[in-house]
């Protein structure tokens, strides 16, 4: 079971959209928040939560917001963690920029200007902003150092060795 405090009158409990298949809990943001691009930005849920005797979670991306240029970055909430969940979001979306020119009565052009704009991503109260999934925690694993790790087929063959 996920117990759930409600530390703002804001705040939502997590929500599954579909039970039985979604992998994870939807989380809601509390505040509105402009996120401008490259800025990481801590956007608050109002939620704490206790999982089950040695869980915790991972956080992750929703697949409407990576379709607006944000993505999670990145981070694991302990099982022993007690505090208000933040998510902290980066607006991935390159600056894009364009050409501005005056023309004067006769059509010849007597000032170009670059101009750049910036692409914010506007969250709202109550959007949903993560993904919130159970892991089970192993910390409890003795920590042993060896000469050798036993051989697999996969080996030491890391990025992209499995293909695409």
């Amino acid at each position: 079971m996920l117990k759930v405090k409600l530390l703002h009158p804001e705040a939502q409990a997590p929500t599954v959209a579909h039970a039985g298949s979604d992998l994870g809990f939807d989380l809601y943001s509390i505040e509105d928040v402009v996120l401008e691009p490259g800025v990481p930005v801590k956007v608050r849920t109002g939620i704490a939560v206790e999982g089950p005797l040695g869980c915790g979670f991972v956080l992750g991306d929703r697949s409407s917001m990576a379709a607006k240029g944000v993505t999670y970055a990145g981070g694991r909430i302990d099982a022993g963690y007690r505090g208000e969940i933040l998510v902290c979001l980066i607006n991935v979306n390159q600056p894009r920029y364009s050409l501005r020119t005056t023309r004067d009565a006769s059509g010849a052009v007597t000032d170009v200007m670059l101009e750049r704009s910036d692409v914010s991503v506007t969250i709202r109260k109550g959007d949903k902003i993560a993904q919130m999934s159970p892991f089970e925690a192993r910390t409890q694993l003795s920590v042993e150092v060896v000469e050798e790790l036993a051989t697999t087929t996969r080996g030491a063959n890391g990025f992209g060795s499995t293909g695409r």
